[in-house]
């Protein structure tokens, strides 16, 4: 199976052990799951069918991250507990999944069942000074490893540009260096109902330790395979390697796989832009392997604008694949599971699924009814992409 690995920028041969562990960020529940999410998680959840079809044990933790701002700026805006609203959206979430047939999970920590051990990570750095103190924030000091910023390979106007984007504060007043990251914010607020007592005082973790701490727990280090969207390159995953290592973690993960992000109206489809595109309002005229053959028709490091045109594709290419199953020979069944493996193997190719799916409609039909055994290699072939 070949991959390719963020950290290294390059395809890599991914030689799988007996278990294959991987841990991938999930959402963070303050709205319904949008077709961005579904492409994200459908791309691990193909690379994990394919490793169990080639005979391996898929351990995949997916974690939900319930301690995050825009849980909270949400639910006053519902007024409703931030509990009540991550506790709703969860389990929306867990139906659509449930609903586009997702192999289930290993593990799915919730963040807010680890704040001990968030806690008891972010002392440590402070006593071995690679954290320090802004008023009674705590900080990562990103100047005790300088390898910070060669994860991404960004530049350091698009790393400033990037860190304020996705919710770093580099202008704050009493931080070392601009890009350090924060590990633990205080909150005096005691109404406040996302407020932990710990020994840094009442508060809760920075986002970044949150994912160090549910991986390393839930699956060891280090792990096989960590991904996630391109967003996360970062700051968070950058932010997860240097302070992992800091933890005693000198590895965490062994390959990084990213996923770039389906856009809609050019950008990425964004609750602050209006623009999404939500699962469930598809799922009432689509059936879902519709909507997955849809998703398909986008490469995951590609990504694209999302095109409504390509549900009406997906839905004639499945009518065809049903049509000539019902009357094919062995030779096509195994020409089209084979080539959905090679596919697969080929840094989880979903176009050239799709061709192998569209060569398989335009096959010749055979002389009869399709046979009891090719009919089952076909069903093999279809549940190794969630067909049904």
């Amino acid at each position: 199976m070949r991959l390719y690995d963020t950290a290294k920028s390059a395809y890599v041969d991914f030689i799988p052990n007996d278990v294959v562990r991987i841990y991938v960020c999930g959402i963070t529940p303050y709205d319904s799951a949008h077709l961005g999410h579904i492409f994200t998680f459908m791309t691990y959840d193909l690379l994990q069918r394919r490793l169990e079809d080639l005979g391996h044990k898929v351990e995949m933790v997916r974690n939900i991250t319930d301690v995050d701002e825009p849980i909270y700026r949400r639910a006053q805006q519902l007024d409703i507990p931030y509990t009540e609203l991550a506790s709703q959206e969860i389990e929306s979430f867990h139906s659509t999944l449930k609903t586009l047939n997702f192999r289930s999970l290993f593990a799915e920590p919730m963040a807010s069942d680890y704040i001990d051990e968030m806690a008891e990570a972010v002392s440590k750095l402070l006593e071995e000074k690679i954290a320090y103190k802004v008023g009674r924030d705590i900080y990562f000091d990103t100047a005790k490893y300088p390898d910070f910023h060669n994860f991404s390979g960004f530049s350091e106007r698009l790393l400033k540009g990037l860190f304020k984007l996705r919710g770093g504060d580099p202008g704050r007043v009493g931080k070392r260096q601009p890009l350090d990251f924060l590990l633990w914010k205080s909150v005096d607020d005691q109404s406040d109902p996302a407020r932990w007592d710990s020994d840094m005082g009442h508060g809760r973790p920075g986002w970044h330790i949150e994912c160090s701490i549910m991986s390393s727990a839930t699956l060891g280090v280090p792990f096989d395979i960590h991904g996630g969207g391109t967003d996360l390159i970062f700051p968070h995953h950058s932010a997860e390697i240097v302070q992992s290592q800091a933890l005693g973690f000198p590895q965490l993960a062994n390959n990084w796989l990213h996923v770039s992000p389906l856009l809609s109206d050019g950008e990425k489809m964004s609750k602050s832009l209006g623009n999404l595109v939500f699962a469930n309002d598809l799922l009432g005229d689509y059936e879902p392997s519709v909507i997955r053959l849809a998703l398909m028709q986008y490469h995951h490091r590609i990504g694209g604008e999302w095109q409504p045109e390509l549900l009406h594709d997906a839905q004639e290419l499945l009518n065809g694949v049903r049509r000539v199953s019902t009357k094919t020979d062995k030779l096509n069944a195994t020409n089209l599971i084979s080539k959905i493996r090679s596919s697969l193997d080929d840094d989880i190719n979903t176009l050239e699924v799709v061709d192998a799916l569209k060569e398989f409609v335009r096959s010749k039909p055979g002389p009869q009814s399709t046979s009891t055994e090719t009919l089952q290699i076909i069903t093999k072939a279809l549940t190794l992409i969630g067909i049904e």
